[in-house]
């Protein structure tokens, strides 16, 4: 953990002396009345170009071009850079042409989905691994359902033997719901939030004290379903965040390429050319 916190200091410390540099560069080319929006763009687009060829060397893991490890930490930080390139090349200012604009809007929806994936990739593993054992994805209706009909089955057994219908109505009541399809995914995903599960885990508890030992038997496999039913849903909604972040990151980096692209070509055309 040690060596890992000082290995992100100093990608942090050079990042940021980059960024030093970069501005101040910024500012000697603009008080000589140079026109550094050429060589900023090329810059920003050599650097984006670096950053989608990171996609590539995961499909070629056997070409020795650097550990992977080595890659990722060069696309974060590269990445958290081209903010500033960007602001650069732009001069601080909203672009003003509809096709600039557009471009502009993709960029930064390229970066913020950047910064939500650093923060999904580095909280959500751990905390599907305090989750217990790993879930295939795909598995997670099936064993949402498996979970239902022995929920099920319990009350319908409870119904015909119990001389009360506490617990079939307590499960109607309060617990069919939750037991039915995806339940909290948005506080699973920001809060990590079990208020909903614990509030009916209090209520399940009340229920025992007014049951015999048949019934609470039943209640108490009943909570074991639930606790099952929560961890379930909160590995489908971490799961399935990590699967779409992707989704969406990479067509747009894509965009991002194919816009940059586009616009270099106008520039250069309007200015007379690449020379």
């Amino acid at each position: 953990m040690r060596t890992f916190a000082r290995r992100r200091g100093i990608h942090l410390g050079i990042t940021l002396v980059a960024a030093i540099l970069l501005l101040g560069l910024y500012y000697v080319m603009s008080a000589s009345l140079y026109p550094g929006d050429y060589s900023s763009g090329w810059v920003l687009l050599g650097v984006i170009v670096f950053l989608a060829a990171y996609n590539v060397r995961k499909a070629f893991p056997f070409i020795p071009l650097g550990s992977s490890a080595a890659w990722l930490q060069a696309h974060i930080y590269l990445g958290l850079l081209t903010f500033l390139l960007f602001a650069i090349h732009v001069e601080f200012t909203i672009p003003n042409g509809f096709f600039e604009r557009i471009l502009a809007g993709v960029y930064v929806s390229v970066f913020v989905s950047g910064l939500i994936g650093l923060y999904m990739t580095r909280r959500y593993p751990r905390r599907l691994t305090m989750l217990g054992s790993e879930v295939v994805f795909e598995h997670i209706p099936v064993l949402n359902r498996q979970i239902r009909e022995a929920a099920e089955a319990l009350v319908l057994q409870c119904n015909s033997e119990a001389e009360t219908s506490a617990i079939p109505d307590f499960y109607v009541r309060r617990l069919r719901s939750f037991m039915d399809g995806h339940q909290d995914l948005w506080q699973h995903l920001f809060f990590g939030s079990s208020r909903r599960f614990h509030a009916l885990l209090r209520e399940l508890y009340d229920q025992m004290r007014y049951l015999n030992d048949n019934e609470r038997s039943v209640l108490s496999q009943l909570e074991n379903l639930l606790r099952r039913k929560h961890e379930l849903d909160s590995q489908f909604a971490l799961q399935a965040a990590l699967k779409c972040w992707l989704f969406a990151h990479i067509p747009l980096t894509w965009a991002l390429l194919v816009f940059a692209f586009f616009h270099s070509m106008l520039v250069h055309a309007w200015s007379g050319g690449l020379w």
